[in-house]
């Protein structure tokens, strides 16, 4: 809807406008709204009637009918402070970029401190990081994930946020933050950083005001004020409490028994009295109240706006399934927290629509498309229409990464083609994040029972069990540090469609580190100790983190085959759009061992044939009609990966190639 007078906009407005702010405001306010409205173009009027549409029902539900308005009205205000705040250089990206520019993006994650550190006894500040950037940008990636950064006791590498307004003083502090990203943009980098906004650091200022007496600021957690009645699951991963009121008990699974006691529920006295603090993860996570509106406006200025404003350009929501906690559930998925990110979504793109959401929501495929939610055409401040979803634009694909790496070590195709078949189509204009390794655990929590022993008889000796959710360890270590199954893992990568995320060191055969497990355990214990002295604070994830050589990286550039390997299969990547954006679908093989697909879009495709074996291997492809035109007869194809000829057979239907051990085909 396009207001086509001013009358029609006083018409919608001034009953909203008297309801919130009282009658004897309401001239002065329609006033000041319609200078906005005429600044900004008729543009503007519609996005506000897309925020209405997006977040006013969304709001209603979380925080009941009698709340919708003034919340809605609060975070208008929210919304013109940040623009009002927002940098030119940002608003005219904001109108210029490619609506769908996430699609073409290859990631590569990194700790600021750990990554191409001087030497092994110092850790890196954003300063020393600007001498990674040529590196960086040799190597062909494009988007750069900054693991958490913002304040941090540092108990969980950062995801337990102190202030995320501030930026963490080892790392040198915001200043240096802002000289980094000056320079990072100069390189055309775009930038990922985390939004934990499940949890907070028992550090914060909120649990802090709480302890030295302040109790309202309890609400701002999920808080009992009677201990929780319950019991465990024979193997105690499994939590069950008993609600009042006739509510069904609440089941549900708990990460770190290890590190907690015996439920969710920290016990904290305040005053003489008793207090039980819920945390999904660590005792020092404590999970805020989405419930409470003033947590909803706090995480929308002093974070979203905040960071937005400093030019992010991907905000990956971590542990994002948990942010509500309706009794009688598994408290994941929750309709609630639908809500809530369709909330934190419309806002973030309307301060700045030219920045996306990503998803970690290790869930089933049909949950994860949920996060997804529904696509729309819209237009925030003119340029041109955007077509986005209103949740996240981008998730990690969970359930293909076990898939894939049940697929390496059989040497079968068929764990990948089981679990692609249960995936569900997403939205034309969202995508996933692909993966083999990241910050975390292998996990195996969306693999089958049979795929999670595969997985755990093969791996476990190479690595270190995560509470049996998965395997802690780097790619060289699960791939026996052999530079053709490591070339072979990054081609399935980095053909497959959506996004690729590279985990520092990994493409240059990093392996676990076992020295800094340990020293990660030692100052996770110093945070654990103020809680329980008995907690065990080793982490087996910390093995696959840790400080990498400035050197080691750059020395790669010369003579590492895993460095060459992964840089040239960017460089192809990036000059093929069709592999980032196109469809995947399977060609048939004769043989197990050949994982053969095609990916095509209306005016490109790449035939793509792994061998997953370290045999010398000769297969039977059969193709589509369709497909069987495009093909040259008579001059072969070309391998794009290194611009060879292939000898090709094409009979009835069928393209014959002839493959060495490991050997990935990229055809056109």
């Amino acid at each position: 809807m396009v207001y086509e007078t001013s009358k029609q906009l006083e018409i919608d407005s001034e009953p909203l406008l008297e309801k919130v702010y009282g009658e004897d405001k309401v001239v002065e306010m329609f006033a000041n709204t319609l200078e906005i409205v005429e600044r900004a173009g008729p543009e503007c009027t519609t996005s506000l009637k897309q925020l209405e549409i997006d977040i006013k029902p969304a709001l209603e539900k979380v925080y009941g009918e009698d709340r919708v308005d003034e919340m809605f009205a609060n975070i208008l205000e929210i919304i013109e402070r940040a623009r009002s705040e927002r940098a030119a250089s940002l608003k005219m990206d904001d109108l210029t970029r490619d609506c769908s520019w996430y699609k073409d993006e290859i990631m590569y994650t990194f700790y600021a401190d750990q990554f191409g550190v001087k030497n092994k006894n110092t850790t890196n500040t954003f300063k020393d990081l600007i001498e990674m950037l040529p590196y960086l940008k040799g190597l062909g990636v494009t988007t750069l994930y900054i693991l958490p950064f913002m304040d941090s006791p540092m108990g969980d590498a950062g995801f337990d946020v102190r202030d995320p307004q501030k930026v963490r003083e080892d790392l040198g502090g915001i200043a240096e933050f802002d000289q980094f990203m000056a320079e990072a943009k100069k390189y055309g980098f775009k930038i990922q950083a985390d939004l934990v906004l499940n949890h907070f650091s028992d550090q914060h200022e909120w649990f802090q005001d709480a302890l030295n007496g302040d109790v309202s600021k309890l609400d701002y957690f999920i808080f009992r004020k009677e201990p929780p009645k319950y019991e465990r699951s024979q193997k105690g991963t499994i939590i069950k409490y008993f609600e009042e009121d006739g509510v069904p008990p609440s089941e549900r699974r708990i990460v770190f028994a290890d590190a907690s006691e015996e439920t969710h529920y920290r016990k904290v006295d305040i005053g003489g009295k008793d207090y039980y603090l819920y945390h999904t993860f660590y005792p020092f996570q404590l999970d805020i109240n989405w419930e409470n509106p003033e947590v909803l406006y706090y995480v929308l200025e002093k974070i979203i706006a905040f960071w937005s404003n400093k030019g992010i350009d991907i905000f990956r929501l971590d542990a994002i399934p948990f942010l509500i906690k309706e009794k009688g559930t598994n408290a994941e998925n929750q309709p609630g927290t639908h809500c809530i990110i369709k909330i934190l979504s419309s806002f973030n793109q309307a301060i700045g629509p030219r920045s996306i959401f990503h998803a970690e929501a290790c869930e089933p495929p049909k949950e994860v498309l949920k996060y997804f939610s529904k696509e729309r055409v819209f237009n925030i401040y003119g340029g041109e229409n955007l077509t986005r979803t209103d949740g996240v634009q981008v998730a990690y694909n969970f359930p293909y990464m076990p898939a894939i790496w049940a697929s390496l070590i059989t040497g079968s195709n068929e764990y990948f083609w089981n679990v692609h078949e249960e995936t569900p189509s997403i939205p034309e204009s969202a995508a996933w994040a692909q993966f083999l390794r990241v910050h975390d655990e292998l996990t195996v929590e969306m693999a089958d029972t049979g795929t999670r022993k595969i997985i755990y008889d093969a791996l476990l000796s190479k690595g270190k069990d995560f509470k049996g959710l998965g395997i802690s360890g780097r790619m060289a270590n699960f791939l026996d540090k052999n530079p053709a199954k490591i070339g072979l893992a990054f081609a399935i990568l980095l053909s497959l469609p959506g996004i690729p995320v590279i985990y520092y060191g990994d493409e240059i055969g990093a392996e676990n580190n076992t020295n800094y497990g340990e020293e990660a355990g030692n100052k996770r214990k110093e945070v654990l100790n103020k809680i329980n002295t008995n907690f065990c604070s080793f982490d087996s994830r910390d093995i696959n983190r840790g400080p990498i050589l400035k050197s080691d990286f750059y020395s790669s550039e010369k003579d590492n085959v895993i460095h060459k390997t992964v840089k040239n299969l960017i460089e192809v990547r990036k000059g093929m759009s069709v592999l980032g954006r196109g469809k995947l679908s399977r060609l048939e093989s004769d043989n197990k061992e050949i994982f053969s697909y095609l990916i095509d879009s209306d005016d490109q495709y790449v035939i793509v044939v792994n061998n997953l074996s370290g045999e010398k291997l000769e297969t039977s492809l059969t193709l589509s009609n369709d497909l069987v035109e495009k093909i040259d007869k008579t001059t072969g194809m070309v391998n794009l990966i290194d611009r060879g000829k292939i000898n090709v057979c094409l009979k009835c239907k069928k393209l014959i190639v002839s493959l060495e051990p490991y050997q990935t085909l990229w055809l056109n």
